[in-house]
């Protein structure tokens, strides 16, 4: 299962949540089922690792009353090992540096991809598995997701090459992307041979090409691929934390970039998480997604239980997820901290059988101590909320709320309050205005 695992962790760092995922969907499908559902695993939340104790502030938690818009928040995730080591640079082996040396592009283009993330190993039932992604850009999934918009620091052409190999089964992928009259255009390239050019060195994590080239059906553009590209190594000392410098843009709940994450708190201990904001990539629509919460403070600590629904891969299922995070109200912001034992058994069973293992095994990292993640969020106050019971309906009145958790669910409920007894019809309609109900 070791070996597994990498892959496992490979893939979800590598390809999880982007336009590539896309492509080697139909691949994946293809996999065992019992490695599909691995793939398939909820992805990591913030909400659901066990906080530790910190030193904290006394404070008024009324003052947490109303709504509270996101503003910004701050990860940094630390390890500590046992022993002075040498590993590979991790900013090298997922992609996010360049590496040492890189392979060549030539033919009817001459460029490098000196960004590189590789594994392979042999797993018993499996044979060997391997997969290599190569780029002349940082493999860092918001440039290949959003590229549309032209991200200043995108190197054009962009070049991507993408190789998995297991249990006889070969995908391998060559990708161009470049713009043309102000609009992205790419390119692919399938190849069916690349496993006999690629050697993965499993101790270095080195990737040798050797003269792969690839064309078009016309043959009027041809690509070789060649050349060799190797992580480069730092040192670790013992008993010092170093950072881990990745995960902290994804762990909290850093909401879309033109969108809008708040936190309402009432009184009796209810309240709602909202993500407000709009989405264009199919046409322009606006969407509300609001979930109930359950919230209780001290006067130096806040706990909150999140209730909704995730249908991640096509699976459907209501969940809680809780957390507990220090606070500190000053001038309209709301301050929020905690740190976090990444490895804790609650929450580590979940996503991997065994926390340290899967980072040794994926960093080359030995005899690990300890896990950490330092989180802090902060929010605006938005203003008071009313309270439930203290505005009185009008006999002629009633009030309908927004649909929950939204009106895309499969599963949709909708609360309404009337100002005097009697027979209650609600129409619903879909966005083409269609009556369903």
């Amino acid at each position: 299962m070791k070996q597994l695992t990498l892959f496992i962790t490979f893939i979800s760092l590598c390809f999880g949540g982007d336009k590539i995922a896309n492509l080697l969907q139909s691949q994946i499908q293809k996999l065992p089922p019992e490695l599909q559902q691995q793939i398939s695993k909820k992805p990591l939340s913030w909400k659901n690792i066990p906080g530790r104790q910190l030193n904290r502030s006394m404070m008024d938690p009324s003052d947490l009353l109303g709504e509270w818009e996101y503003e910004d928040e701050e990860a940094t995730m630390w390890v500590t090992v046992g022993t002075d080591q040498t590993v590979p640079n991790f900013m090298q082996v997922i992609g996010m540096e360049p590496a040492e040396g890189g392979i060549g592009i030539s033919g009817s283009a001459a460029d490098t991809m000196d960004y590189m993330m590789a594994v392979a190993e042999s797993y018993y039932g499996y044979g060997e598995i391997a997969m290599v992604q190569l780029s002349n850009n940082p493999l860092m999934m918001d440039y290949y997701y959003y590229y549309d918009d032209f991200p200043e620091d995108l190197e054009l052409p962009m070049y991507m090459f993408m190789y998995m190999s297991m249990m006889g089964y070969t995908f391998a992928d060559f990708m161009v992307a470049d713009t043309a009259g102000g609009e992205m255009v790419d390119y692919y390239y399938e190849i069916e041979n690349a496993g006999d050019f690629i050697t993965i060195d499993t101790t270095l994590m080195r990737v040798d090409i050797a003269a792969l080239t690839v064309a078009n059906d016309a043959g009027d553009t041809t690509y070789t691929i060649s050349g060799s590209i190797v992580p480069g190594t730092m040192d670790l000392v013992a008993d010092t934390p170093f950072e881990m410098p990745f995960f902290d843009e994804d762990f909290g709940p850093d909401p879309d970039e033109d969108g809008t994450m708040t936190w309402q708190f009432f009184e009796d201990g209810t309240g709602y998480e909202i993500f407000s904001g709009f989405d264009d990539y199919y046409g322009y629509y606006e969407y509300t997604d609001t979930s109930e919460i359950e919230w209780s403070a001290t006067d130096d600590s806040i706990s909150i239980i999140f209730h909704g629904y995730d249908d991640y891969y096509g699976y459907y299922y209501e969940y809680s997820d809780s957390i507990t995070l220090a606070y500190e109200v000053a001038d309209d912001m709301l301050s929020l901290s905690a740190e976090f034992d990444f490895c804790e058994d609650e929450y580590y069973y979940y996503y991997y059988d065994d926390c340290y293992e899967m980072f040794e095994m994926q960093f080359g990292i030995t005899d690990i101590q300890d896990i950490t993640m330092d989180f802090s969020m902060e929010m605006s106050y938005n203003g008071p909320l009313a309270i439930a019971g203290e505005i009185e309906l009008q006999p002629d009145e009633f009030r309908l709320y927004n649909a929950y958790p939204n009106p895309f669910n499969p599963t949709t409920t909708l609360k309404y309050e009337m100002g005097s007894a009697g027979p209650v019809f609600i129409d619903v309609f879909n966005v083409s205005g269609r009556k369903i109900r």
